[in-house]
C-alpha cells in the first residue's frame, strides 16, 4: 500500500469571490482526479495553499494587501477580469476549463506572476538603451480582427435535427401507437417493429440502416402488421434500436426541443454494456446523473470531448427516455428557436445567473460501490 501514488490535496481560500464564481470553481474540481482541490473556509482556521482574491471589487487594492498579510506563507493571486496595477500572481476572468488546472499549478510553483505596467516601461527602456534611429514596432492587430478571432473561439454552430421525421420519426411513431408495424422505405421492409414485446426484426444490413438514418427526406411508410409468428425473428430490442437511430440520426446535430441554454439532466442510468458504445459515456452519465447542466457549460466542463460526441449523447439519452429536460428557456432573444434548424453553443466560460442554482449538485451519494464509482468518476 505504501507504494500507491498518493493524490496531492491543495486547499484554496476565497476572498470576496461570488458565488457564482465559486460554483464554477466546484463544478470544474469535480471533473479532475490529478489533484484534490480542496475549498476552506477561513473560520477553519486551515492554512490555504492558494488564496484567490477578487480583482474586480472597489476596494480589490486594499483587499489583496490584507490577504497578502494574513496568508503570507500561501500563494496570494489576484483574480480579475484585467491584470492589477501592481506586479503579483494573476487569474484571469472568466476562468476556461481547459486551462485552469495548467493555470493553478504554475501559480503554486510560483510562475503566472504578472508584472506590472511600470516595471514592464522600465525592462523595455533597458532592453531598448542606446538604440538609434526608428524602432522596429511590430503592427498592432486590428481591434475588428481581435473580435472576430474572440468571436470564433466563443462560439460554435451546430445544426438541429428533428427527432419526427424519416426513419427514427417512423420507429418513435410505432414505439407511441404501440402497435405492432413495418416501416418501410422505397416500398421495401426495413425495421419489423414489436412493441408489445418490445423487439425488433432488422431487415437490413447495419451499414444500410445507418444510411437510412442520417437522411431527412425519405418514402416512409408504417404498414401494421398481425401475425406474431414472426416474434421469434426478432434480432433486437426496442431500447437499443431506438438508441442506435439516434446516434446515426443525430451524428453531430442537437435534437429539437434542446437548446444550448436547456438545462438538463439524466433521471436514470442507460445499461451502456447493452447499448452502442460512445465516447466518455460513462463518465457523461455519472455527471449528469448528479447535476443538472445546459450545453453550453457542459463542452466547457468536458474539453476533452468533441461537440459531436455530446450531442450524440444527448440525442441519444433523451430519445431513449433517460434524459430529461428540467428548465426550458423562455427568452424571447434565445439564441435559437424551436424552428431553427442550427444552434450558436457559447464556449465562454460565463455561467448564466438564471442556471446557477440548477448547475449546483442536488445529492450526494452514500456509500457502497455504486457510490464509490460515482465520486470517482466526478473528481
Amino acid at each position: 500500500m505504501s507504494d500507491m501514488p498518493q493524490i496531492q490535496t491543495v486547499k484554496l481560500l476565497f476572498v470576496d469571490v461570488n458565488e457564482q464564481q465559486r460554483a464554477m470553481f466546484r463544478m470544474a474540481f469535480k471533473m479532475h482526479s490529478a489533484t484534490n482541490y480542496l475549498i476552506i473556509d477561513e473560520a477553519s482556521g486551515e492554512k490555504p495553499d492558494l488564496v484567490i482574491v477578487d480583482g474586480d471589487s472597489v476596494l480589490s487594492s486594499s483587499v489583496f494587501q490584507k490577504a497578502k498579510a494574513q496568508y503570507a506563507d500561501s500563494k496570494v493571486v489576484f483574480f480579475g477580469q484585467n491584470p492589477p496595477n501592481i506586479t503579483a500572481p494573476y487569474l484571469a476572468k472568466p476562468i476556461k476549463f481547459d486551462s485552469l488546472f495548467v493555470n493553478l499549478r504554475n501559480l503554486l510553483q510560483g510562475n503566472g506572476v504578472h508584472i506590472a505596467k511600470q516595471s514592464m516601461q522600465a525592462t523595455t527602456a533597458t532592453i531598448n538603451h542606446g538604440k538609434t534611429g526608428s524602432s522596429d514596432e511590430v503592427n498592432p492587430v486590428p481591434q475588428d480582427a481581435k473580435v472576430g478571432a474572440l468571436k470564433r473561439a466563443n462560439e460554435t454552430v451546430i445544426l438541429r435535427f428533428d427527432p419526427d421525421v424519416g426513419l427514427l420519426g417512423a420507429f418513435r411513431k410505432i414505439l407511441a401507437d404501440q402497435k405492432d408495424a413495418q416501416i418501410m422505405i422505397g416500398g421495401k421492409p426495413a425495421l419489423f417493429v414489436f412493441p408489445a414485446i418490445s423487439r425488433v426484426w432488422v431487415g437490413v444490413d447495419s451499414a444500410q440502416l445507418k444510411r437510412l438514418s442520417q437522411q431527412d427526406s425519405l418514402d416512409v411508410k408504417i404498414e401494421q402488421l398481425n401475425d406474431q409468428s414472426l416474434y421469434e425473428r426478432a434480432n433486437a430490442t426496442t431500447t437499443s434500436t431506438l438508441w442506435q437511430l439516434a446516434l446515426w440520426t443525430a451524428n453531430g446535430r442537437l435534437v429539437r426541443p434542446f437548446k444550448p441554454d436547456t438545462v438538463f439532466r439524466l433521471a436514470r442510468w442507460p445499461n451502456l454494456t447493452r447499448l452502442a458504445p460512445l465516447p466518455e459515456s460513462l463518465r457523461l452519465s455519472a455527471f449528469l446523473t448528479k447535476t443538472p447542466i445546459n450545453l453550453n457549460m457542459l463542452y466547457k466542463l468536458m474539453p476533452s470531448l468533441e461537440m459531436s460526441d455530446i450531442v450524440n449523447y444527448v440525442a441519444a439519452t433523451y430519445l431513449t427516455g433517460y434524459l430529461t429536460i428540467t428548465q426550458q428557456s423562455q427568452h424571447k432573444d434565445t439564441v435559437a428557436s424551436d424552428s431553427s434548424t442550427q444552434a450558436t453553443v457559447d464556449t465562454s466560460v460565463a455561467l448564466k445567473k438564471e442556471h446557477i442554482q440548477a448547475a449546483k449538485p442536488t445529492r450526494e451519494y452514500s456509500g457502497g460501490l455504486l457510490g464509490r464509482l460515482m465520486k470517482k468518476l466526478l473528481k
